[in-house]
C-alpha cells in the first residue's frame, strides 16, 4: 500500500467521524423570576394603656400621633373616653392630652383645629389650648365612625347606624350620600375623584363620586373593613377590624393580605399611614396599643 493511499483513506475517516459529531447546543437556562408582594414588619409597639384605642392621626407638623380612646364600650356615653399623643418613636406623651369624651373614634386635622368623631357629635377641638371650640350634634343615633377631610377644611364623617356620610362645611351639616343598601358604613377617605369607603358588616371597599355621590363598590372579601390609607403610588391599605391588613392594587382593585392578627386577639381599627418612613400606624382597639409596621412594597409596582 503506497503512502499517497494511506493519507488519503485517513482523511477520509476524519471526515467520516466529525461530520458524523452533532454540534453541541448552548443549554437553554430557565429564568425564573421571584415576585415580591408587599410585607409587613413590626418595628415597635407603645405600652398597654391606650385603652380600647379606635383611630390614630399623624400630624406631620408637629410629629405628633393622636389616638382616639374609647375606654370601655364602643357606644357608651359614659364619659370617659380621651385623646392621647404619643410620638413616632411610640413613645406615649400624654395619656390624657383630651378628656371629657365618650367614646371618641375617628379623627382629623386641618388648620389648628382637631376633630373627633363621638357617637353622635362632631367635636372641634382647639390643638393649642385643648380644648372644645365648638360641638355639632347629628340626630337619630348616626353612630359617627371615620373623619376624612378635604384640602379646604370639609369635613366627612361616616355613620356606621345611618350609612350616611355626614357633611361639615362652613359650620353647616349636611348629608353628602346615603347608603340604603349599606350594612354598617365604616371607613372614608377624601381623594380628588371621590369619597373612598369601606363598610363593616359587607366586607367592603369602594368610592363615591363627588359629582354623583352614589355607593360603588370596588372590592370585597376584606374582613371587617375598618380604615383606610392611600400610598404614594396610588394603592391603598385598608384593614379588618377583627385583625387584617389587605394591600389594595389600584390597577384592578384586587387585594392582598398582608397581615392577619386574629388568633392573637389582636384587632386594626382605624389606620393612619407615614409615608416618609414607610410606617403603618395601627391602633388595636381591645389589646390596647397602637403598633407599627414598616411597609415594604416589592415588586407591588
Amino acid at each position: 500500500m503506497n503512502f499517497k493511499y494511506i493519507v488519503l483513506s485517513c482523511l477520509s475517516l476524519s471526515l467520516i467521524f466529525s461530520c458524523g459529531k452533532k454540534k453541541a447546543q448552548p443549554k437553554e437556562v430557565e429564568v425564573i423570576k421571584t415576585i415580591k408582594t408587599p410585607s409587613l414588619e413590626l418595628i415597635w409597639q407603645t405600652d398597654s394603656l391606650l385603652t380600647t384605642c379606635e383611630s390614630v392621626l399623624y400630624d406631620k407638623a408637629s410629629q405628633t400621633i393622636y389616638v382616639a380612646n374609647v375606654n370601655n364600650g364602643p357606644w357608651e356615653k359614659d364619659n370617659n373616653g380621651f385623646i392621647s399623643t404619643i410620638n413616632a418613636k411610640g413613645e406615649i406623651t400624654k395619656l390624657k392630652w383630651l378628656e371629657g369624651l365618650n367614646a371618641p373614634k375617628g379623627l382629623g386635622l386641618y388648620n389648628g383645629k382637631l376633630y373627633v368623631n363621638d357617637i353622635d357629635d362632631l367635636i372641634e377641638v382647639d390643638i393649642e389650648s385643648r380644648k372644645k371650640s365648638k360641638i355639632y350634634t347629628i340626630e337619630n343615633n348616626p353612630q359617627l365612625n371615620d373623619i376624612t377631610l378635604s384640602p379646604e377644611g370639609v369635613v366627612y364623617s361616616s355613620g356606621s347606624n345611618s350609612n350616611k356620610i355626614h357633611k361639615l362645611e362652613n359650620g353647616r351639616l349636611t348629608v353628602f350620600a346615603s347608603n340604603p343598601e349599606g350594612k354598617r358604613l365604616n371607613g372614608l377617605l377624601w381623594q380628588k375623584e371621590g369619597v373612598y369607603y369601606a363598610d363593616f358588616a359587607e366586607s367592603v371597599f369602594g368610592l363615591v363620586n363627588h359629582e354623583a355621590p352614589s355607593f360603588k363598590m370596588l372590592t370585597k372579601d376584606i374582613g371587617k373593613a375598618d380604615g383606610i390609607v392611600r400610598l404614594d403610588n396610588g394603592d391603598f391599605i385598608t384593614t379588618g377590624w377583627s385583625g387584617q391588613i389587605f394591600y389594595i392594587y389600584a390597577k384592578d382593585w384586587s387585594a392582598v393580605k398582608l397581615l392577619d392578627t386574629r388568633e392573637q386577639n389582636i384587632s386594626a381599627a382605624d389606620i393612619d399611614y407615614i409615608p416618609e418612613t414607610q410606617t403603618l400606624l395601627v391602633p388595636t382597639f381591645f389589646h390596647n396599643r397602637v403598633m407599627a409596621y414598616k411597609l415594604s412594597l416589592g415588586d407591588s409596582n
